[in-house]
This record gives structure tokens, C-alpha cells and sequence, in this order.
């Protein structure tokens, strides 16, 4: 699932355009009030067999004469720059991190119709983090993410079952705009709010219609917090579906919803998300653009919370080089927090060595008053 981002040649692999993942204002995209960890998504899937494909580089560890095989894949990273924020809105000094993201994918086939299928991926920091404690930091550590590790089925090639920590319904709809490799997705909350643990989720891709459904049931082990609030995320469950003309030409609408039963005072108990995209590409030209609305309702409080979200996205290759321009804009809807909570432009460019290896520059146009502009450079190798 990595070579859609990480291929450079196809029209998939263009950089979109995008919010830089960290600043003033993050806190109040995701629950537009409160502050969390958007962690970059590299998924581009937009039919079954994405599901569980790799990297056209992938090494096959194990094949049988039946269909039946075992592929890992994987990538190194590593990004510089001003990436962030270091209180309000002025930016971190020049800096730099790196990740190692390793995968492996099976397919055993049972039969002639049925297949069984699974994932397992893990990102690795490749430098120690540190967590702030008053005025000093500790707790230094190696931070190492599971993003994937599920199992199910494979029905006739265009139905999937699956349980464990999967990819959510709504990503058919983020995936159109977050392709950046190092900004972005801060009005969409792609990444790892789309990677859901404990989670059943059947879709069905053929004839260019894309059906996804998932529920994610209550889990008294869960110890992550929901990516709107900060209660426990005890049940959840979305919806979506897309379709692609053969002119390439497509449309996608999205549904999601949490519910949390362990809330208190001023709490959010519900969330419910709504968004509709369409994508268009031709000769190396690639156009998206989503919109999107969420409604909050807060244990205890008169009024409920919310925002409205959308993003337009340019991008074209040829040859070697990728060029992208994104925008992104979210609002409030609430009289009280009706100011924009992002209103950035990103410019980006991408040179592809080889299918394997790249190189990329990043950059953020802050338009939000008092926070500063965002930049950042990187390479990155696929395997």
C-alpha cells in the first residue's frame, strides 16, 4: 500500500497539496479545541487490490504455484527544516527527524474464490523524542507505531473481510488530497485518525465502484483517546463510496461517527462527520477537491461544536519531476469559534531518481495572522 505515495512516475504518486501537521491552530481542526498528534498516512487505495498491494519493489519472501504469497516492503525517510511550531505561532529552528516504516503482506489462497489475507506494518523513529515536563523534558524514547495488523478475506477478488486494526471508510475521501510527504492533512485529520484498532471492515471494489463500510467496537484495553476529544473512543463506525468513469473521472462521499460513554461536563459524547470529493486526471494532470462538515455534541453545554472543512489540490508530473500546489481552509461553526482554524496554501516539488528513490521540498504559506511560515526538505528510499 506504500507504492501509490512512493512511486514516482504515476499520476497517483503526485504530491497534493496540504496543512502543515503541526501549529496553533492543529488543536482546533481536530476537535477544534483541543490538541493532538496527526501522524503522516501513505495510502493511496483506491480499489480491493490496494488493499493489501505494495511497492512495485517489494521482496517476495515466499510464492506458490497456487497464487499464494508473502511480500515485504518497506521504506527509510528523512525530513529537515522549520517543520513546526514551538509555542503559539512562531516556528521550531531547523530541524530534523527520520523513520524507518517496514511491512509485510500474505495472501494464501484457499480456494478458487476465496483467499486469506493479512497485513502487518510498524513505523520506527529513527531518533529519540522527548516529552515535555514543566519547564524541563524527559521520558526520552524510540517511538515505534503498529499502523496495520489484520486478518481476513478474499472473496472472487472484489470483496475483502477483514478484523484488527485496518484502514478506515473515510480515507477513499482524505486519500484525494494527502499525498505530501511531509505536510498536510490537517484539515482532513488523514493519518492516524484513519488506521482504527479493533475494527471489522468489509469493502467491495469492481467496475470502478468503491464500497467501504467498518465498526470498531468498545474495547475495555484501548487506552488511546479519540481524535476529537479527549474522552475514550469507545465505539465507532463509517461509511463511503466512490466511483471513477472510465474518462477518469471520479466522485466519493464519506460518513463517520464516534461515540464516547465515559464523558464528563463540557465533554464531546458524539461526533459525526460528512464529506464529498471528486478527483479528476488526464496527461499527467491530477485535480481534487473535498468538503466537509462536523457536528460536536458536548455533555453539558447549550450550544453544540463543529467546523466546516474543504481543500483544492493542483498537481502535475512529467518525467522525473512532480509539482504541486494545495489549499486548505476550516472554520468553525460555532459563532463563538467562527474564525478561520487554517487557511494555508502548500507549495511542493518532488524529483524521482529511480522508482525507488526521491527527493522533496516543501513549503507552507501560513495565512493565519501571527503564525509563521513552515518549510522542509527530505529523501526517501522504498523497498
Amino acid at each position: 500500500m506504500l507504492q501509490a505515495k512512493n512511486s514516482g512516475a504515476n499520476v497517483f504518486s503526485i504530491v497534493t497539496l496540504g496543512v502543515a501537521n503541526t501549529g496553533k491552530n492543529k488543536d482546533l481542526v481536530f476537535n477544534y479545541s483541543r490538541h493532538i498528534k496527526i501522524m503522516k498516512k501513505t495510502i493511496l487505495a483506491l480499489t480491493i487490490p490496494a488493499l493489501f498491494a505494495t511497492s512495485a519493489s517489494a521482496v517476495e519472501i515466499y510464492s506458490a504455484e497456487d497464487g499464494s504469497k508473502v511480500d515485504l516492503y518497506g521504506r527509510l525517510q528523512y525530513h529537515a527544516g522549520g517543520l513546526g511550531y514551538q509555542g503559539g505561532g512562531e516556528r521550531q529552528n531547523f530541524g530534523g527527524e527520520g523513520q524507518i516504516r517496514a511491512g509485510i503482506n500474505f495472501n494464501q489462497v484457499l480456494n478458487q474464490d476465496i483467499s486469506l489475507i493479512g497485513k502487518y506494518e510498524a513505523n520506527f523513529d529513527a531518533e529519540s523524542k522527548t516529552n515535555s515536563v514543566g519547564n524541563g523534558k524527559n521520558n526520552a524514547n524510540n517511538e515505534i507505531d503498529t499502523r496495520y495488523a489484520w486478518l481476513g478475506f478474499s472473496f472472487q477478488d472484489t470483496t475483502t473481510l477483514t478484523f484488527g486494526k485496518s484502514e478506515a471508510p473515510r480515507a477513499q475521501l482524505t486519500d484525494l488530497t494527502d499525498t505530501l510527504d511531509i505536510f498536510g492533512a490537517n484539515v482532513t485529520r488523514a493519518g492516524g485518525f484513519n488506521r482504527v484498532d479493533d475494527q471489522i471492515r468489509v469493502s467491495y471494489a469492481a467496475n470502478g465502484l468503491d464500497l467501504r463500510g467498518a465498526y470498531a467496537f468498545n474495547d475495555d484495553r484501548k487506552q488511546d483517546q479519540s481524535i476529537f476529544n479527549n474522552d475514550i473512543d469507545d465505539t465507532r463506525w463509517g461509511v463511503s463510496a466512490g466511483y471513477t468513469l472510465p474518462i477518469n473521472l471520479g466522485f466519493v462521499a464519506s460518513y463517520n461517527q464516534e461515540d464516547n460513554d465515559y464523558v464528563t461536563a463540557g465533554s464531546t459524547d458524539k461526533t459525526k462527520e460528512w464529506g464529498l470529493g471528486a478527483h479528476y486526471s488526464i496527461d499527467g494532470f491530477y485535480f481534487a477537491g473535498l468538503y466537509g462538515q462536523i457536528d460536536e455534541k458536548n455533555t453539558g453545554l447549550a450550544d453544540d461544536d463543529g467546523a466546516k472543512f474543504w481543500e483544492l489540490q493542483a498537481s502535475y508530473n512529467v518525467e522525473e519531476w512532480t509539482l504541486i500546489a494545495n489549499y486548505a481552509n476550516a472554520k468553525g461553526r460555532k459563532a463563538s469559534s467562527g474564525d478561520k482554524l487554517v487557511d494555508e496554501y502548500t507549495l511542493a516539488a518532488r524529483y524521482a531518481f529511480t522508482p525507488k528513490t526521491k527527493i522533496y521540498a516543501e513549503y507552507v504559506i501560513n495565512e493565519i495572522s501571527d503564525e509563521d511560515d513552515l518549510y522542509g526538505v527530505g529523501i526517501q528510499y522504498n523497498f
